[in-house]
């Protein structure tokens, strides 16, 4: 089943929230939300890497934000804060922190709430591999705790501790990886997004055409914030 499929099965739950929300009943629509289950068929078991043979449960982003823009009709992500990227002893880790938005229905406004999420790898240059990923299980965690349709519960009581825990050794030679990295930074499309590769682009390792593709997709990317500001 693919997402729009996987999204109808939560209309029963969708229906009951639409009924109170419109009945101006919104604390009882939240709690509706905390206390509900997802769908069986939402969840993924996954294997867990912190213990071999064991799994845990987890929802898929898709999922997750197509939900909330199907209960509050406006949802996204607001902001992808500054990484905090820290060096010990030849390995590396990274931490985002993600504002992720909905609109409030009894202000008939937004409302943020933020997520953060770490991911470690052993060299430097698959940090572009780990921010990216940091910043989608930031996302998760920052809808997760509306309760229980987003998965608050599903794996009490431990969260997802091991995903998206180590990234694993980089199989691209140092060409191709250059050649990747610069398809994601024309992929970019917010001026936070591109700031996650930073550090990676600037390794001594990378050449002077990414970190110059850098720079350019970086003031392309100011302009149009301050366009949309």
């Amino acid at each position: 089943m693919n997402t729009k499929q996987l999204l109808t099965l939560g209309e029963p739950i969708f229906s009951k929230i639409d009924k109170l929300v419109k009945a101006e009943k919104y604390n009882e629509a939240y709690e509706l939300i905390d206390g509900s289950e997802p769908p069986s068929k939402w969840v993924l078991e996954l294997p867990s890497k912190s213990s071999p043979g064991d799994t845990y449960k987890a929802l898929p982003i898709d999922l997750m934000e197509g939900a909330m823009r199907r209960i509050f009709g406006s949802a996204g992500i607001e902001k992808i804060h500054q990484p905090i990227i820290v060096s010990d002893k030849g390995r590396f880790s990274v931490t985002i922190v993600v504002s992720y938005y909905y609109k409030c229905w009894e202000h008939k406004s937004r409302k943020s709430i933020d997520g953060v999420a770490s991911v470690s790898c052993n060299d430097i240059l698959l940090m572009e591999l780990a921010s990216p990923r940091a910043s989608t299980m930031a996302v998760k965690n920052a809808i997760k705790q509306l309760g229980g349709l987003f998965g608050k519960y599903l794996n009490r009581p431990v969260e997802d501790v091991e995903f998206p825990g180590q990234i694993e050794e980089p199989t691209l030679s140092p060409d191709d990886l250059s050649k990747d990295i610069a398809i994601r930074l024309m992929s970019c499309s917010t001026y936070d997004e591109l700031k996650t590769y930073r550090l990676v682009v600037f390794d001594k390792k990378m050449p002077l055409e990414l970190q110059s593709l850098y720079e350019t997709r970086l003031r392309e990317l100011a302009k149009t914030a301050k366009t949309i500001g």
